[in-house]
């Protein structure tokens, strides 16, 4: 893994319970790591051959313990929900693919 290429600072978000959360306040911030993320372009979703929708964006990060789909990710003032976790270890770290939620700091969910 190169270091360097983490130069992007993300927020994690895991639920206070159980359930269905609806909004912001049912999170708490668990911590901030330097994150890789790159955006899904269209170049990419035509090699890949899969349907991509907007807003979805993947993170590389050093192996991080505890970290599940539950959580949110905020990168760039937007909340993202996890779709996959690719850990692995032996390598140190985790890739993430991620959505967007449809959460800001002022709403609840909107999709």
């Amino acid at each position: 893994m190169e270091t360097g290429t983490m130069n992007e600072r993300i927020r994690i978000y895991e639920p206070k319970s159980d359930g269905n959360q609806t909004s912001l306040d049912e999170y708490e911030l668990s911590g901030s790591v330097w994150a890789n993320v790159r955006q899904v372009t269209t170049r990419d979703q035509m090699r890949s051959g899969v349907e991509v929708q907007s807003g979805q964006i993947t993170i590389l990060i050093r192996y991080l313990a505890g970290l599940s789909d539950d959580c949110l990710i905020e990168w760039n003032g937007k909340f993202y929900g996890i779709d996959n976790l690719s850990p692995d270890k032996h390598k140190g770290e985790i890739l993430i693919g991620c959505s967007y939620s449809g959460l800001n700091e002022n709403q609840r969910f909107t999709t």
